[in-house]
């Protein structure tokens, strides 16, 4: 059975969310997963753990983060005259803002105050992490400073239509109604996930979750300080203004499936050896983005692997039983494309997974449900619409519409006697499976290759015949999640061997034969060979890799 980490209640959740917590959605961008989970982090003031319930811990234990709304600094940074939903009240509060920077700004010779305010915008700017095409109250920043911290926010009605009453008279504290930071089944939360697999892969090492919170807490205040207090003056000026401390969010966590999976300890473990750093705290960040990403495409598969049960999780052998087969092409066209035709195929694999694990959960779920009633025909069917409705939120939808004409379709059939009960059973899954998918389809199926391509695991980013490949930035995170700092350099062999077991990255004949990929692929051996001779120059141009001998490379963290 299936235990849950975090807040889990019943509800109408999507397919997905049962099977890999809530929850993960195309829609957010790769770096919107750093961004989050920073947020989250900072918001339990930099402690793991915290926002579980019946949890008894001290009078200081957080059921809810909290993170400052920071509208002013969002409001200064991003509103122009360029913005797609203008708004008077946020052009007045616009010129507000700045009327009281202007007051505060201690003129240097030969500037004017509005310049600078100018040159601080645009410096800010320039840190700019989510823009697209978004409102400015849902665009973010890089966040090289614990102040830069934007929660992703919506504003009730601006799609629908323009606010077109005057702002002039009204008080200063108003012109921020309507904006709403806690939607929860508009935004995705793939950022709270990864704090849960973090706190849980802690849950039994205490160190090593202490030293992740400290240095994530430097990362974010002891670096870039004097940014940090640019963007601090400048929100405070508003909340001088609206005379109120600009607002706080309250959050509280989703959740995440069977917490004792060692897979959540692993990550754990590499984002611990990844801290251990001396890099820039921008390199850093960047890096850590890589990793947070691969990392939710590496649970993906490994929750969507034909071998993946809670018993599995539960005793620890599911690391081996449910590892994936990422097929590293290196090669490109040198081989005829030969390897890479393979790598596209195990890629789509993935996606085949998915929904098998999605289809068989709502079989199971039916299968549960028509037990409980143990009665066939028209009972069952109203029942089961019944269930589906609270448990999968289908009411009022194309997709309950959808089901309710194939409902219709079992019943006649039933009625006439051409289907038995176990028949029923069967052609109501499918439909019900069918109904269920679209969504499933357009809101998760695509988030490994989105987050692949954006973090060069999966290549091209735009474009057919998509395969996994292994960017240099990507490439730099493993080395240094992986290889201790100050340890002794691996030879490169040992260092794919480390890859596969961890992540079921294949690159050489060894990994290959390891997951039987050279009988099941029917590919020469050369094939592999010349895959890892193709990343070790790769490694060696990157200063990752030093080569001794034609037989003796190592691999060592810079």
């Amino acid at each position: 059975m299936t235990t849950h980490y975090g807040n889990f209640g019943q509800g109408d959740y999507p397919v997905a969310a049962r099977i890999w917590g809530h929850r993960l959605r195309t829609g957010q961008s790769w770096i919107e997963y750093l961004l989050e989970f920073l947020g989250v982090l900072a918001g339990f003031k930099y402690r793991f753990g915290q926002g579980l319930p019946d949890r008894e811990e001290g009078d200081d234990y957080q059921i809810e983060y909290t993170i400052p709304q920071r509208l002013g600094l969002r409001r200064f940074v991003f509103y122009d005259e360029r913005e797609k939903t203008r708004d008077s009240r946020d052009t007045r509060a616009t010129a507000e803002l700045r009327k009281r920077l202007r007051q505060l700004v201690v003129e240097p010779d030969g500037y004017e105050d509005t310049e600078l305010l100018d040159q601080a915008r645009a410096l800010l700017r320039s840190f700019s992490a989510v823009e697209e095409d978004r409102s400015w109250y849902a665009k973010s920043l890089f966040p090289v400073h614990e102040e830069f911290l934007l929660w992703e926010a919506s504003r009730k009605g601006s799609t629908l239509k323009e606010y077109r009453l005057s702002a002039d008279n009204l008080p200063l504290a108003q012109l921020d109604q309507g904006i709403e930071f806690r939607v929860r089944n508009f935004f995705a939360r793939g950022g709270e996930m990864y704090y849960l697999f973090i706190s849980a892969g802690t849950e039994t090492s205490p160190e090593v979750r202490s030293r992740i919170s400290n240095r994530l807490q430097k990362l974010l205040t002891a670096n870039n300080q004097a940014l940090g207090h640019l963007a601090r003056a400048i929100d405070a000026a508003w909340g001088d203004l609206i005379a109120t401390s600009n607002g706080h969010i309250h959050g509280t966590l989703g959740w995440i499936p069977d917490p004792g999976c060692p897979l959540y300890q692993q990550f754990a473990n590499d984002l611990d050896t990844f801290l251990d750093n001396d890099l820039d705290s921008l390199e850093c960040l960047e890096l850590l983005a890589h990793l947070i990403c691969f990392h939710i495409i590496i649970y993906i598969y490994h929750r969507a692997h034909p071998a993946s049960h809670s018993e599995g999780h539960s005793s620890g052998s599911c690391l081996e039983a449910c590892r994936p087969d990422l097929l590293i092409d290196l090669l490109g066209e040198q081989d005829g494309g030969i390897l890479r035709e393979c790598s596209a195929s195990l890629l789509r694999e993935q996606d085949d997974r998915q929904l098998s694990q999605a289809r068989e959960l709502v079989m199971e779920w039916l299968r549960v449900r028509a037990a409980e009633l143990r009665t066939g025909g028209d009972d069952l069917l109203e029942y089961l619409q019944n269930e589906v409705q609270q448990e999968f939120g289908v009411a009022r939808t194309r997709t309950k519409h959808k089901l309710d004409n194939a409902v219709r379709e079992i019943s006649v059939s039933y009625g006439a006697g051409e289907q038995s009960y176990e028949k029923l059973i069967q052609e109501y899954g499918k439909v019900l499976f069918e109904a269920l998918s679209s969504d499933f389809r357009r809101n998760f199926l695509a988030v490994h290759r989105k987050l692949g391509r954006a973090i060069g695991l999966v290549a091209p980013r735009k474009g057919s015949q998509i395969r996994f490949v292994l960017g240099n930035t990507l490439l730099k995170t493993l080395v240094m999640a992986t290889l201790p700092r100050g340890g002794a350099p691996i030879r490169l062999g040992e260092f794919l061997k480390l890859l596969y077991h961890r992540y079921g990255i294949v690159i050489g004949p060894g990994e290959a034969h390891a997951a039987g990929l050279v009988e099941r692929l029917r590919i020469n051996e050369e094939y592999y060979s010349r895959n890892r001779d193709a990343l070790r120059a790769r490694m060696q141009r990157a200063g990752l890799l030093i080569q001794y001998s034609d037989a003796t490379a190592l691999v060592y963290r810079r």
